[in-house]
């Protein structure tokens, strides 16, 4: 047995430098992290919609009302649409307190994209040519002082749709209960998308992963959809893969930033993830074929190529890690059996994919951290359990991605979304 599990230990250690290489360039992407993004000055005032949805928000919309009245671009050059689903909802009355404000009923909605769907058709119906361009934000997001103005700057560049950087509301509440270790893992997502992914998507050229939240997409665009024809699970990540295969401009700008919110509890981060992969498997299936055969008839930059396999060598290290870690437990069972000399070998077997597993995850986390390290605003005990206990959290994400597999899409169905934060 000791000889098998040496031979399986070398194949496995061969597999995972295979992969490594497989994944390099991908790993040489976060780097990029680490650039100055240059600032864009534009010359016209464009207008623009933000629209708002915000069905039963009334605990958290009055924040993000305010941070769009403070805003430092001309007043009069924006307007807010605050998307409800009942008139009887409370966020109607709040909304009704703010300038250049309007609310738009979209009965039935059971999802954002709906909303966004109902309020866009009808702004194309009555007034399809007073905006220049659209801003999607989040009842909980709170817009920094000059996200509409450096979004308008965005705008000078020519690209069609434009991600603003996210910053974290929970790190910037005083109050220790607005945030957890739970709310500290999962807000690296946005560093790990944007800064260590979209930041080298801009410098090659490709189109950038987007994030619903923040996101500007400019009126051609929504005339060419009609309005916003995306239902999947994570309809920012379905508009990215037609972004691709249409051909539209985009790019991710970190000078244009708004703050949003991370779930504190185990519960609702656990449901916020399973959604995340669930619709990225829906995505995957639905335009993963479409985007490939474009790259390999290259009728799209080969770049776009990371949408679809840019991240299999890593799902492969972890799926041939978990397949050895299993043979060493095996191998472990099996020399306590027959009380075999050869335990520190099956051991071994079963130590070096976990170890393995441990310094990937913390090795992207630590990159992450180490790029948004002056906006996270938590004392040094926690960014210490952040780094170290880090890695184990985001390794559920092995649960939650053969968890996603046996979910029914109709499991994810709309509920109020529990708050934990004051405005920044």
């Amino acid at each position: 047995m000791e000889g098998v599990t040496i031979q399986v230990l070398h194949a496995y250690l061969w597999i995972c430098l295979a992969l490594f290489i497989l994944y390099s360039p991908r790993i040489a992407m976060y780097f990029f992290a680490f650039t100055q993004q240059a600032r864009v000055v534009g010359t016209k005032t464009n207008r623009l919609a933000v629209i708002v949805p915000a069905r039963d928000e009334s605990t958290v919309v009055t924040h993000c009302l305010d941070s769009l009245v403070s805003q430092t671009y001309d007043h009069s050059m924006f307007d807010t649409y605050v998307v409800v689903a009942d008139a009887e909802d409370p966020t109607t009355a709040i909304a009704a307190n703010y300038p250049r404000t309007n609310v738009s009923v979209v009965s039935q909605q059971t999802g954002k994209g709906e909303a966004l769907d109902g309020v866009l058709k009808y702004i194309l119906e009555h007034d399809p040519n007073t905006y220049d361009a659209f801003v999607i934000l989040d009842a909980d997001n709170v817009a920094a002082p000059d996200l509409l103005e450096e979004m308008n700057n965005a705008l000078s560049t020519g690209k069609q749709i434009v991600c603003a950087k996210k910053l974290i509301k929970n790190w910037m509440d005083p109050r220790k209960q607005s945030r957890s270790f739970i709310s500290n893992c999962t807000a690296l997502i946005y560093p790990q998308v944007d800064d260590m992914g979209n930041m080298a998507r801009n410098v090659f050229g490709a189109a950038i992963m987007m994030i619903g939240t923040g996101m500007m997409i400019r009126a051609d665009v929504i005339k060419q959809l009609g309005g916003w024809p995306y239902r999947g699970l994570t309809d920012d990540y379905e508009m990215t893969a037609d972004a691709i295969l249409k051909g539209w401009s985009s790019m991710y700008y970190s000078h244009a930033q708004v703050y949003t919110e991370e779930a504190t509890d185990a519960k609702t981060a656990y449901r916020r993830r399973l959604r995340w992969v669930k619709g990225y498997t829906q995505c995957q299936n639905r335009y993963g074929p479409a985007v490939l055969k474009a790259v390999l008839t290259r009728k799209i930059p080969w770049w776009n190529h990371l949408f679809v396999v840019g991240t299999y060598p890593a799902y492969a290290f972890f799926a041939v890690s978990i397949i050895a870690m299993l043979f060493g437990l095996y191998a472990v069972a099996s020399s306590i059996a027959v009380n075999s000399p050869s335990l520190g070998t099956s051991i071994r077997m079963v130590a070096v994919p976990v170890v393995l597993m441990y310094l990937a995850i913390f090795f992207f986390t630590l990159i992450a951290m180490l790029a948004e390290w002056r906006n996270i605003k938590i004392p040094t005990m926690e960014k210490a359990a952040l780094l170290i206990a880090g890695p184990i959290y985001t390794f559920g994400y092995v649960r939650i991605f053969i968890a996603s597999f046996f979910t029914r899409d109709d499991y994810f169905k709309w509920e109020p979304t529990r708050r934990s934060t004051t405005s920044p």
